[in-house]
């Protein structure tokens, strides 16, 4: 009956449980070049890039996904060496990427994203090397992009190994895309700070000028051995498992394996206590701040609901470790691979959001986070050119939380918030499947948060209830590590359900 309740008050809230939707644009940030690179202080990368390290990375997987490491043989592996400032203001790092050209065309260029230029802070790189051999990149896209050319064309199936260093100076106050990004409240998050490649598919190099909501990445399953160099009193939460441990002169130096995984996400700070418990092979840990460790508790009881729903549902979690860590931001949530981050303000139990009892926010934003280990991290998908194969189809997954914690009551509840969302545009017609970019004046979240997992009901009523639970299944497994698209997932439930799609897809998802 709690949850009833709940979700029946979110109802005439139109809260959101996510990155878009209720939050407010961020103001347009202005980049911050810097043509001469910050003083570097940077040890040698984790391990040498040709190295065999696969064992490393299957320390962080459970025993049936081990063999991933044998199975994505042309995954891209990334060897980074991070140096965090006593101030926590500026970052120093070293990078090595062994990148194959898994595309049917020969690449002259690799591009890399920059995103800090972007979010109110400022990143740049220099001596980059191509299989040891110098070359000189060039910013584009308002410094949020690099390209690194390539002395000879890479054929199909051949590798490089890129290297280079790189400066980040870290804001003080919140930027694009949230305020995912900067150290804010005693809290260093660090969302994209590294350079990192993007897609390349039909379209050639996914790079763009993201928009303000929303998410900004699109990137190809990759191995990450992380090592970081930070204040000895900091708890450091990061993608991945922690695999070795050193402190010496004050300082830690903390190397994480993950992978894998769509990208590499760290936040830290000398307030966090931790709360854990396991589900399966699985260790769930919650971070917040000493004062708010209730909150904590009522996070951590929500992941480990969830998992164990979406376990049983779509496959079992991959990892050996999930976190949930409360951060600043002005989204309630956000997602990355093996952890969430969610607000801070969600973990103090006796605040109000929205005008509500911060509980009832908290339980829904880990359960709709959750759910993105499967649709985002494992199930690749362009979140910024079709963002509702994720955050659509994890609103109606949360659904199906509900309903596996608290009944169909419940489930009904949380389903009655769709249409609260789509009431903030007045239900209008405009299609769930266009470019974070395309929306309007809140039509983001009304219409991918709203519109969106009713489409998801819809098409479930059009195939039945047991052929589209059949199909989403297979729609995960199915692209495991890979990149979901829009025709995908159409033609694979046209498989499963033996018939013509295209009317319903036409009425919800395409532009008319």
């Amino acid at each position: 009956m709690r949850r009833l309740l709940v979700v029946v008050v979110l109802v005439a809230m139109g809260s959101a449980a996510c990155g878009g939707g209720s939050t407010p644009p961020a103001e347009e940030p202005t980049a911050i070049p810097s043509a001469t690179p910050l003083p570097t202080r940077v040890a040698s990368p984790p391990a040498d890039i040709e190295s065999d390290d696969g064992a490393v990375f299957a320390e962080g997987l459970i025993a049936a996904e081990q063999g991933l490491v044998d199975d994505l043989p042309g995954a891209t592996v990334y060897h980074i060496d991070l140096e965090i400032a006593d101030d926590f203001l500026t970052l120093s790092g070293r990078e090595e990427v062994r990148y194959t050209n898994q595309e049917d065309a020969a690449l002259d260029e690799v591009y890399f994203r920059l995103f800090p230029n972007l979010a109110g802070g400022a990143a740049s790189v220099s001596g980059a090397k191509v299989d040891g051999e110098d070359v000189e990149p060039t910013y584009e896209l308002e410094n949020s992009a690099v390209r690194v050319p390539l002395p000879d064309p890479l054929d199909p199936g051949e590798q490089v190994v890129i290297k280079m260093d790189f400066t980040v100076e870290v804001p003080t106050q919140m930027g694009g895309n949230y305020g995912l990004f900067g150290y804010f409240d005693e809290v260093l998050v660090l969302h994209e700070f590294y350079p990192v490649i993007p897609v390349y598919d039909e379209e050639g190099w996914n790079v763009e000028v993201p928009p303000p909501t929303g998410d900004v990445t699109h990137f190809d399953a990759s191995f990450y051995l992380v090592r970081v160099t930070a204040p000895a009193e900091l708890t450091v939460v990061a993608s991945g498992v922690e695999v070795r441990r050193e402190l010496e002169n004050g300082k830690q130096t903390l190397t994480f394996a993950a992978g894998p995984a769509r990208d590499f996400y760290l936040a830290a700070s000398d307030q966090y206590v931790t709360v854990s418990e396991t589900v399966g092979e699985t260790t769930v840990n919650s971070y917040t701040f000493a004062e708010r460790r209730d909150g904590a508790e009522l996070a951590l009881q929500s992941a480990v609901d969830a998992l164990e729903s979406y376990n049983d549902r779509f496959g079992v979690y991959p990892y050996t470790e999930f976190d949930v860590v409360s951060t600043p931001m002005r989204a309630l949530g956000i997602e990355y691979p093996g952890l969430t981050g969610i607000s801070l303000d969600l973990f103090d139990p006796n605040a109000e959001i929205l005008g509500l009892p911060s509980p009832i926010i908290l339980e829904s934003a880990v359960a709709h986070e959750v759910a993105h280990q499967w649709f985002y991290n494992v199930v690749g998908n362009d979140q910024v050119d079709e963002p509702w194969l994720d955050e659509a189809v994890v609103q109606y997954v949360v659904k199906l939380y509900y309903l596996d914690t608290d009944g169909a009551g419940a489930a009904q509840g949380y389903r009655d918030s769709w249409v609260g969302r789509w009431d903030r545009v007045d239900t209008a017609d405009i299609p769930i499947g266009l470019p974070v970019g395309a929306y309007e004046d809140g039509e983001y979240g009304a219409i991918v948060y709203g519109r969106g997992p009713l489409f998801i009901e819809a098409l479930a009523d059009e195939m039945g209830q047991v052929t589209f639970d059949e199909f989403l299944r297979d729609y995960y497994q199915t692209y495991q590590w890979s990149i979901g698209t829009g025709e995908a997932f159409k033609e694979l439930a046209e498989e499963h359900c033996q018939c013509d799609l295209t009317p319903l897809f036409e009425e919800w998802v395409y532009e008319k």
